[in-house]
């Protein structure tokens, strides 16, 4: 059996993990947030596992048109996708409707795992990574985006290296050589539209280019250069999506260019994924608002002009995500 007849076996078993979880959650035909929260292990569960499983599926079908390496990696991460999805489903897995006897691999699976995910088998993959620099390349990608890609892998090798050290082991704030050169290379206008000076078409969603972009910056360093282009990109869908013609006009060309740069202020002290119990408060005043409580780990704050800012300004608690707004500030 193929690797992809692996994962289809343990997808159509989430499939009726989903199917099951459902029934559950399902009140007078529509869906239940009392009752889905009181299947909020299997929800998690459930989610997380098909998310694995669909990231295999779709790395494999890009590695098979690469090279060997990029196919032997691609299986490799389905073994281990496939073995955490079933360590994480036979905790318990009456709670989303299946049973230990369903998920028992076949005989032909369980030496599809032992195969990959065997310590011989990831050391020689190991291995050879470092006989081709980690250079895997040949990602499928359309000619445009892997222009895009070769460009930034240069920019990541000539630029962000040499100070990615620095940058980490200092805690030093990011460096204008790498901010300019993002700047002139167009980094920062890669989700603004292209009717603000931007990348992004006008008319369609595009989101591959980015992505291959920060996985190039991140390659060399997260801190130092991968997550300096999610910043905007969350701002910039944040405004696209909810501001006002005037907001989009005033703000998006500045980020596009890269003079106005953005950091995220959503984290809190005693709040993290947990977004919906944000507290700190907003107060509409007669010079507008006021914000009062506390932010933590906002990244590039140290250097942008503008903090995107998730405060409350229902107080009623019970209303979780509904009574949160965003501030530029």
């Amino acid at each position: 059996m193929t690797a992809e007849q692996h994962l289809q076996w343990v997808s159509d078993h989430l499939n009726q993990g989903l199917i099951w979880l459902k029934k559950q959650c399902v009140n007078d035909g529509r869906l239940s947030n009392a009752r889905l929260d009181e299947h909020q292990q299997a929800t998690y569960d459930l989610a997380l596992s098909t998310s694995e499983i669909r990231c295999a599926q779709a790395y494999l079908e890009t590695a098979r048109s690469t090279s060997d390496l990029n196919e032997t990696m691609a299986e490799t991460f389905a073994a281990s996708m496939i073995q955490s999805t079933l360590n994480r489903l036979l905790l318990s897995p009456q709670d989303v409707g299946l049973t230990r006897a369903a998920l028992a691999a076949p005989v032909a699976l369980e030496a599809f795992l032992d195969a990959n995910l065997r310590a011989e088998h990831l050391a020689k993959i190991g291995a050879d990574l470092i006989t081709v620099n980690g250079e895997t390349r040949g990602r499928g990608l359309p000619e445009a985006q892997q222009m895009i890609a070769d460009t930034f892998h240069q920019f990541a090798d000539d630029v962000v290296a040499p100070l990615a050290e620095s940058i980490h082991r200092e805690d030093q704030i990011i460096p204008d050589a790498i901010l300019e050169g993002l700047k002139q290379l167009g980094c920062f206008g890669l989700s603004v539209p292209e009717q603000y000076g931007g990348l992004l078409p006008d008319d369609r969603e595009d989101t591959l280019g980015m992505i291959v972009v920060t996985e190039e910056l991140s390659r060399v360093s997260l801190g130092g250069a991968g997550s300096l282009i999610t910043r905007p990109e969350i701002l910039s869908r944040a405004l696209i999506e909810g501001g006002t013609p005037a907001q989009k006009a005033d703000w998006l060309p500045g980020i596009a260019a890269g003079e106005t740069l953005c950091a995220v202020a959503i984290t809190e002290p005693d709040y993290g994924s947990d977004v919906a119990s944000s507290k700190l408060k907003a107060t509409l005043t007669e010079d507008g608002w006021l914000l009062d409580g506390a932010k933590t780990w906002s990244t590039f704050a140290g250097k942008a002009n503008v903090l995107l800012t998730l405060a409350r300004t229902n107080p009623d608690p019970t209303l979780g995500h509904k009574g949160l707004s965003l501030f530029l500030v």
